[in-house]
């Protein structure tokens, strides 16, 4: 078989990883959602500022455009399944750049955005040249 296989596992440990997630209700439980989750939610709050979501519309685009969409994802999983959680690679830094401007918009709409740095990103499914997913290691996140 010829062709590049995916490295399933990070090169160098002292890689960091960053995700930008906030903490959102989903049928009454509190959960860490990544901005594209709750990209939805915050185009219908009524605190949302219109120069923020024009900003978040045109990042939005800038993203469907520049990056991959993992199809490892499945959502009709039991509720308590643990589901993969992407992760940007440090070398991304035009996506990171462009999540912190989300983080920016999304907080002048009333949501708070955390940043979370890691190296130990768990058992990694999914690589591209900008993200991986992987399921974190039990109580990890």
């Amino acid at each position: 078989m010829r062709g590049k296989k995916p490295k399933l596992q990070p090169d160098d440990k002292q890689s960091i990883y960053v995700r930008f997630v906030c903490s959102h209700l989903v049928d009454g439980q509190r959960y860490r959602l990544g901005l594209f989750q709750v990209r939805d939610y915050v185009r219908t709050n009524e605190h949302s500022e219109g120069w923020a979501l024009s900003l978040i519309e045109e990042a939005s685009l800038w993203f469907e455009e520049k990056l991959e969409r993992p199809t490892i994802f499945n959502y009709g999983q039991k509720k308590d399944a643990q589901q993969p959680i992407c992760w940007f690679k440090p070398e991304a830094r035009e996506h990171i750049q462009r999540m912190h401007d989300l983080k920016i918009a999304f907080e002048a709409c009333g949501i708070h955005v955390e940043v979370l740095r890691t190296r130990d990103v768990g058992k990694i499914l999914y690589e591209d040249e900008h993200q991986i997913a992987a399921i974190p290691n039990r109580f990890t996140f």
